[in-house]
């Protein structure tokens, strides 16, 4: 389900972007410098359009997760068995590709908490990275179970 709030905040951060990048703008338009004033309403304006974006994508990344579940909503519970050798195979072989990619986006994440300036895209990277270093983990523990 769509997170009402997250849907409230991407509204809010979307309105307050325009109201700061309007501000902003009249200010400059004055023909006068106000450098203390610009350097924070810039600084806040900067970081309310990241905020604007990053709810937007929690929207889009909710809406398609619900979308996902709806997709499986006529599929029975699936009973637990014990795979073949060759279902087990499989398995281990579709984790074995996966931890690849999830070991070229661990690296990749890496890189760019190092070169992120911004705070909030920094951070993000970081988190990024410790998730992504979890699904290694958790793939791994995959292979480990079918290993012969």
């Amino acid at each position: 389900m769509v997170d009402p709030l997250v849907k409230k905040a991407a509204e809010v951060e979307d309105k307050a972007a325009k109201s700061y990048t309007e501000g902003l703008a009249k200010i400059r338009g004055q023909g006068l410098k106000y450098t203390d004033t610009e350097a924070v309403v810039t600084r806040i304006a900067v970081d309310t359009i990241i905020h604007k974006h990053l709810m937007k994508a929690i929207l889009e990344a909710q809406k398609e997760l619900e979308n996902f579940r709806k997709g499986y909503e006529h599929v029975k519970e699936p009973m637990e068995i014990e795979p073949t050798k060759e279902q087990a195979l499989l398995v281990k072989r579709f984790a074995e590709m996966h931890l690849e990619i999830e070991k070229d986006m661990i690296e990749t994440y890496k890189k760019m908490a190092e070169k992120m300036t911004h705070p909030l895209f920094k951070g993000i990277a970081e988190a990024l990275v410790k998730n992504e270093e979890e699904h290694h983990r958790l793939l791994k523990k995959l292979i480990e179970k079918y290993e012969e």
